[in-house]
């Protein structure tokens, strides 16, 4: 049953696009939505460091979000809230696989990403890897309230990449070590 409920979670992250990314910092609480793709259920998004999502994340890496759509009845509702940690992707091996996910995802992001300068903000956008602790998936579709929750420490469906991988200049980087 506990596969069953993660496969339909990590389909729900495969089909949509869009995730409300809510985050804290010295100004308080923010919320941005930001394009994304997933392996497994490592999310990843595209963002300048200087946006205030991205200063925030720097700051405490806690985070959470919710994907869903806009419904216009109750009863077809379905969506995801999550928590988590997100970090700054070093790796230059997960940069390229992160990569080929977003150019399949969204084919039209490689003239994007291959012409920088052409678009406001993308030659100074960096990658930045959500992973989740907690999901909770909401499915008015089945029966109204019906909700199921998944804890991924306590699971093996984590899509891992090395912890200790090369990143950019060389150095050897650590996930696990928070901003806070």
């Amino acid at each position: 049953m506990m596969i069953e409920k993660a496969q339909l979670m990590h389909d729900y992250l495969e089909t949509h696009n869009t995730l409300i990314l809510s985050t804290y910092g010295q100004d308080g609480p923010w919320a941005t939505p930001v394009f994304y793709v997933n392996r497994g259920f490592r999310i990843y998004f595209l963002s300048e460091l200087t946006t205030i999502h991205s200063c925030n994340l720097q700051q405490n890496s806690l985070m959470a979000a919710s994907i869903t759509e806009d419904y216009g009845d109750f009863r077809k509702i379905q969506g995801i809230q999550l928590r988590g940690h997100a970090y700054l992707v070093n790796s230059v091996k997960e940069t390229a696989v992160v990569l080929v996910a977003y150019f399949k995802k969204y084919p039209a992001a490689k003239h994007i990403l291959q012409t920088p300068t052409s678009f406001k903000g993308v030659s100074k956008a960096r990658w930045h890897c959500i992973i989740p602790e907690f999901l909770r998936f909401t499915d008015n579709s089945r029966k109204f309230g019906e909700r199921f929750e998944l804890k991924l420490g306590d699971t093996m469906i984590q899509d891992k990449f090395d912890i200790n991988e090369d990143s950019i200049d060389g150095s050897k980087t650590s996930r696990n070590s928070s901003h806070t």
